[in-house]
């Protein structure tokens, strides 16, 4: 099964779409003025414009509030490691994926994909997977897609468990993409971009207020349209295209209701990189070697997503948030896993392996938020009631493996084996869940903040017989209870210091899937401790942060010596600090970056040999900063460096991954009022370093080389 790859024409569409729209909307933006009478012709007197000091700056990296209703507190007085990225970090940096924003973020280390799964957004935070821990507006998002930022206002990273908030998973924390929401402003913005690698991008961002019209409500759309290769590597490309309409009725009253929709399309030959010699070190050979075939790799993609929020203050005591969202993503992948690297015979094996997918799902989540006081206690109480549904289908294919060369494969051969259809899998799901949340100020300087949530999780999986193998229907019901404490002390108005406990939960069928190893194993469990520190300085506009953690995994899933069925035996701990600053150090210098420590152990297994060992891709070292200056004569530069120390391939500790640091740089330029020219050098030593590392040590990523984007903003 392949469908053809129509790059050019659907970045063609997307380019005419966005045209179109930046065109209707300066028309309108250039028009809108003369019915605006002056104020020398209604007799009105002018007064001048009054500068406000303190006020926050155009484009801050700081960001003071997260976006979840359930997060009550400003971020300074949150009991937990929360880092918000914002639109303008991504837009200096150039970001154009989630990948891009999450590898910059200490603590974070990115995974390879295996057996067809998807690549962009595999991650581990503190040392924990957290792939299904991934969020759009704070409803689960699984869909296996890349996650493109067009329509992204900002990016939340939670660190530690936080089951209370986000449900199953969330070990070592979860991503919320927060998306654009229609405003009262007028805006009018667009991109293009062009650059080495054949890269050539174009967004279109569009909002128009319906007020003139006699309605309080605004309308948005979003536009994208995104070709590329990759630095360094032959063959890969990244195509996609993608639209996100929006509106909002009710911008000025109690009452609102937003109407959204992303359609993302994909068309890809995906990168499963170099083969790695028994998971102890890469072969030496070139990195740009492509190990698959160009006529039979692809991964193609279509993400459907709607959602309907409807808010409402009744007063100054309580307000209510009810979100449902309908979404759907079907994916046909087919990749070549390098294997078997033997470089003493100059042989290695490619492997292809395919899947057909459909991942469906049906949310429903409703907070209520009440603000009371009980004798001299202010209380913050959110409570609420999750209700989804979701289904996933995989169609595996299995496909005859080939030999080929270690140091000169040819991508470009015919594939000559064979396709075998594998077992089809049919999983639902079901989830209902209750929880409360309760932050108590004590006076000006105490809070105390608690939350305890329900979970039951409900699994049915069907596996069709094949000619070897029988048919299966592994059933799961899990009962998660989780619990979250915390104690909030601040010193003075703009610095807190604070302690906290968390718990979580990872259901065998956490990535919607059971089978005969784990359909009857529970749940494993998990605790997360942090004291921390936050402290606001220089006006508030500088944002301090420090925390100590321990993340501990009990009860983890392991597999019976001598057989298959997995069981709760292992324990896996990390242990660690981290430092951020955020925001600006002058009214013209900022400054966003952080660093992470931590120690992983091994602490208990099966495998005799792997006690006491680190966990594979948990570097000890995480480092990240990225700065931009405002120069005069209109100008901005900026300039970022990423390090990552080594890490072990794998659990077993044969060999070790190599430390790396790229660096990244960027001008900008106002070219006048509304149009920007920006230059983005990423990698600009040209590095060779290995980003994502699949999970048995079996193949890895190459990091891009350096890479140098041209683009033209244009806001008005």
């Amino acid at each position: 099964m392949r469908v053809s790859r129509p790059a050019a024409p659907a970045l063609g569409a997307a380019l005419g779409l966005a045209l179109s729209c930046t065109a209707v909307s300066a028309a309108s933006a250039q028009t809108a003025p003369a019915a605006t009478p002056t104020a020398a012709a209604t007799g009105e007197q002018q007064l001048p414009a009054i500068a406000v000091e303190g006020a926050k700056p155009q484009g801050d990296y700081k960001t003071d509030r997260a976006s979840s209703p359930k997060l009550t507190e400003p971020l300074l007085d949150t009991p937990q490691s929360i880092l918000v990225i914002p639109r303008e970090v991504m837009e200096d940096r150039g970001a154009t994926s989630l990948r891009d924003v999450l590898r910059t973020v200490p603590g974070i280390t990115l995974s390879a994909g295996e057996g067809g799964g998807p690549q962009g957004d595999n991650l581990k935070i503190r040392g924990f997977a957290a792939n299904t821990d991934l969020f759009i507006d704070g409803l689960r998002d699984q869909g296996q897609y890349t996650r493109d930022n067009f329509n992204l206002e900002q990016v939340e990273v939670i660190k530690g468990a936080s089951a209370t908030a986000s449900g199953r998973g969330s070990t070592g924390g979860s991503v919320n993409l927060v998306t654009k929401a229609p405003t009262k402003e007028s805006i009018t913005a667009g991109s293009l971009t062009f650059g080495t690698d054949r890269t050539k991008r174009i967004t279109a961002d569009v909002n128009r207020s319906l007020i003139d019209a006699g309605l309080d409500a605004a309308v948005r759309l979003n536009v994208m349209g995104h070709t590329s290769g990759v630095a360094g590597r032959d063959v890969v490309e990244n195509n996609r295209w993608g639209f996100a309409p929006s509106v909002t009725f009710g911008l000025s009253g109690p009452t609102k209701l937003t109407l959204s929709y992303m359609h993302l399309v994909e068309d890809n030959i995906p990168d499963y990189g170099l083969p790695v010699v028994n998971g102890t070190s890469l072969p030496n050979v070139k990195r740009e070697n492509y190990y698959g075939y160009k006529d039979l790799n692809a991964e193609n993609v279509r993400a459907d997503i709607a959602t309907a929020k409807l808010e409402h203050e009744f007063n100054d005591v309580v307000s209510v948030r009810n979100t449902l969202r309908a979404a759907q993503t079907k994916r046909y992948s087919n990749v070549s896993v390098p294997r078997n690297a033997d470089p003493v015979a100059n042989t290695m094996t490619r492997t292809p392996t395919a899947r057909d997918t459909t991942l469906k799902s049906l949310d429903n989540q409703t907070d209520v938020t009440f603000k009371f006081t009980t004798g001299s206690l202010k209380h913050s109480l959110v409570t609420g009631l999750e209700l989804a549904a979701e289904s996933y289908d995989n169609q595996p294919y299995s496909f005859t493996a080939a030999t080929t060369s270690l140091t000169n494969p040819n991508p470009f051969a015919v594939y000559r084996g064979t396709r075998t259809l594998g077992a089809k899998s049919e999983t639902t799901s079901s989830t209902a869940a209750l929880y409360v949340m309760d932050t108590v100020k004590i006076g000006e300087q105490w809070e105390i903040a608690g939350g305890l949530r329900y979970d039951r999780f409900h699994t049915d999986t069907k596996i069709a017989a094949t000619s070897t193998t029988a048919a299966l229907n592994p059933k799961r019901t899990d009962n998660l209870l989780s619990w979250r404490a915390a104690i909030v002390y601040k010193p003075v108005v703009n610095a807190s210091l604070y302690a906290s406990a968390s718990t979580a939960y990872n259901p065998s069928a956490e990535g919607l899937a059971l089978t005969a190893a784990n359909g009857t194993t529970p749940p494993e469990k998990n605790m997360t401790y942090e004291v921390g520190a936050k402290w606001d300085v220089l006006g508030d506009a500088l944002s301090l942060t420090g925390a100590v953690f321990r993340t501990e995994k009990t009860d983890a899933r392991e597999t019976l010596p001598g057989g298959t069925v997995q069981v709760l035996n292992g324990v896996r701990r990390v242990d660690g600090f981290e430092l951020g600053v955020t925001g600006h150090l002058t009214s013209k210098w900022q400054v966003f970056g952080g660093y992470t420590y931590q120690t992983s152990e091994i602490v208990k297994t099966f495998t005799a040999a792997n006690k006491g060992h680190a966990l594979a891709n948990t570097p000890k070292h995480t480092f990240s900063l990225w700065s931009t200056y405002e120069l005069p004569w209109d100008l901005k530069v900026g300039a970022g460096v990423q390090y990552v120390a080594d890490r072990y391939w794998t659990d077993a500790n044969l060999g070790k991954i190599p430390n790396y640091a790229v660096f990244d740089t960027m001008v900008a330029y106002n070219l006048r009022p509304g149009v920007e020219l920006q230059a983005n050098i990423y990698n600009l030593t040209d590095k060779f370093y290995i980003e994502r590392v699949h999970a048995g040590g079996g193949h890895a990523v190459a990091g891009a080389g350096r890479t140098v984007l041209f683009t033209t903003n244009v806001k008005f």
